[in-house]
């Protein structure tokens, strides 16, 4: 409803083509975001590319709704397999993978992403549970304000992101462009 902190987001994404919902009503703003749903919005918000890219993943099948954009996020760099012939495209995502496939997708992009260095992603007590691998896309996607603390002390970054963080997070990140 309108009162709902996501109303924004979700109307943004949804009139953006960028997130569907996941029936005609329902958006399910609690509900997860997987790996393959992460890949196409970032597919859908690049122009629908085609490439042509052998996939290695052995968990992606032709002709899935998501194929394409994993082949196409694939051959960028812009997303790693769980393993070198596995995807995991059910997978939900957390707030830090989340996080690590835009920097990618906006390294990819060409976009700055030096914005957030000096951010001190200490200051949030649960920053010792950042992957190693996430600390950077972080640095630069909380000093963007693109990701924001699901409190004022946490950051939750091994926490799923949800349909309405996901949204809030590409609204905040396209408008920001």
């Amino acid at each position: 409803s309108r009162g709902d902190w996501f109303y924004e987001y979700v109307a943004y994404v949804y009139e953006n083509g960028l997130m569907d919902g996941v029936s005609d009503t329902l958006f399910d703003p609690n509900g997860e975001v997987t790996r393959a749903q992460l890949v196409t919005i970032l597919w859908r918000l690049d122009g629908e590319p085609v490439v042509n890219y052998a996939l290695p993943f052995d968990d992606v099948s032709g002709g899935e709704w998501y194929t394409e954009a994993v082949r196409w996020a694939a051959s960028e760099g812009i997303v790693n397999g769980v393993s070198e012939t596995s995807f995991a495209p059910g997978t939900a995502v957390t707030r830090e993978q989340f996080a690590s496939i835009l920097y990618r997708y906006a390294q990819y992009k060409g976009y700055d992403v030096s914005a957030g260095e000096d951010t001190n992603i200490l200051s949030y007590t649960d920053f010792a549970s950042i992957s190693e691998y996430a600390i950077e896309a972080l640095q630069w996607a909380c000093g963007d304000g693109i990701i924001t603390g699901v409190s004022d002390s946490t950051l939750a970054p091994q926490g799923t992101a949800t349909r309405a963080q996901a949204a809030a997070m590409l609204m905040r990140f396209v408008e920001g462009e």
